[in-house]
């Protein structure tokens, strides 16, 4: 029994490691290329523009609270699922 209760705790632990997310630090023009990348599905070109969507605008009205994806990405590093959450 013991053995079995050991061997469950090193899988849990294993299994909680391979489930994290890489992280990476993403600031400037790599942050808005993530960002982009992540909430359009392709990058942007510079020439091409960049206009939000009608209902995109509401989503930046600051639901996030003060901390944006500069304080989240450049300072420190965050995962994708957190790019996705300024989108």
């Amino acid at each position: 029994m013991k053995g079995y209760f050991v061997f469950a705790l090193i899988m849990a632990c294993v299994a909680s490691y391979v489930a994290q997310e890489p992280t990476n630090f993403y600031c400037g023009r790599q942050l808005s290329r993530a960002l982009a990348v992540v909430c359009w599905g392709a990058e942007t070109k510079r020439d091409a523009g960049w206009w939000l969507p009608q209902h995109g605008g509401h989503a930046l009205a600051g639901v996030r609270g003060k901390r944006g994806p500069v304080d989240e990405c450049c300072e420190k590093s965050c995962s994708v699922s957190e790019l996705m959450s300024y989108c």
